[in-house]
C-alpha cells in the first residue's frame, strides 16, 4: 500500500479509516491541526494521520472528547510525557516522605509548599491563588474553613493528602505502568509510530489506573463517613 505525504480530506477520511464528518468534527473540536491550504483545498500531511489513529485508539478505549484535546494540547505544548500523564521521569530522585526533613515546630507553615505559603502571605483571599493550580484541593481547603478549621491548618490537611498520593504513585505507577505500556514499546522497533502508540497506552493507563485509585479510596472514606446508629426509642 502506497504512503502517501500529503492528503485531501477525502483521502485522509479513507487512510484513517474514519468519515469526512469525523475529520472535521475533530478539527472543529480543536483535536485535528488545520490543513495547510492551496488554492482552496487544504491538504493533510502524515502528522494529521497519525493524529487521527491516535484518537481513533483513544475512543476506542473509552476517552471522550474533550480529555483527548486536553491530552492533545499538552502534546503539542511539547509538555513532557511524564508531565501528561502526571507521573515523574525520575522517581529515584524524589526524596521518599519519610526522610523528608520534618517542619520546624516555631513555623507552622514550613511543611506547606512555596506556593501555598506565598498564596497564604500575599493575597487576601489565599484560595483564589491555590484555586489556580488545585481547583478541587482548593474545594476541599474552602470547607474546612467554613466548618471553622483555620487557613493554615486546613492547607496543612490538604498537603499530607497531596503527600500519601504522591506516597502511593511513586510505589505504584511504575510497575503499572510498564506492564501496561512500557513492556510492549521495549518489544517494539521503537519506531515513531510505535512512540505514538507508547504515548496512547500511557495515557489509557493512567486513565485506567486513576479511575481504580479513586474507586478504592472513595470505598476507605465511606468506612470512615457511616452514620451513627439511631438511639433507640426511651434512651
Amino acid at each position: 500500500m502506497a504512503v502517501h505525504s500529503e492528503y485531501t480530506i477525502d483521502e485522509l477520511a479513507r487512510a484513517a479509516d474514519t468519515t469526512v464528518r469525523s475529520v472535521r468534527v475533530y478539527h472543529e473540536r480543536g483535536l485535528l491541526p488545520s490543513p495547510e491550504v492551496r488554492g482552496r483545498i487544504g491538504y493533510y500531511g502524515t502528522d494529521h494521520l497519525e493524529r487521527l489513529h491516535t484518537i481513533s485508539r483513544l475512543l476506542s478505549r473509552g476517552m471522550k472528547l474533550n480529555g483527548i484535546r486536553e491530552l492533545l494540547e499538552a502534546w503539542d505544548r511539547g509538555d513532557g510525557l511524564a508531565d501528561v500523564l502526571g507521573v515523574s521521569d525520575a522517581p529515584a530522585d524524589r526524596e521518599p516522605v519519610a526522610a523528608q526533613e520534618k517542619p520546624s515546630s516555631d513555623d507552622p507553615l514550613a511543611d506547606l509548599p512555596d506556593y501555598v505559603r506565598q498564596a497564604l502571605a500575599g493575597s487576601t483571599d489565599p484560595l483564589d491563588a491555590y484555586r489556580v493550580t488545585n481547583p478541587r484541593c482548593g474545594d476541599l481547603a474552602a470547607r474546612l474553613m467554613d466548618s471553622g478549621v483555620p487557613d493554615t491548618s486546613a492547607f496543612q490537611v490538604v498537603e499530607r493528602l497531596r503527600a500519601d498520593c504522591d506516597a502511593i504513585a511513586d510505589r505504584y505507577a511504575t510497575e503499572v505502568f510498564y506492564c501496561l505500556a512500557g513492556q510492549g514499546y521495549e518489544r517494539s522497533p521503537r519506531e515513531s509510530r510505535d512512540r505514538a502508540r507508547l504515548e496512547t497506552e500511557l495515557a489509557i493507563a493512567r486513565l485506567i489506573l486513576t479511575r481504580a485509585a479513586s474507586e478504592l479510596i472513595d470505598q476507605a472514606f465511606a468506612r470512615h463517613a457511616e452514620l451513627p446508629a439511631p438511639k433507640e426509642a426511651g434512651h
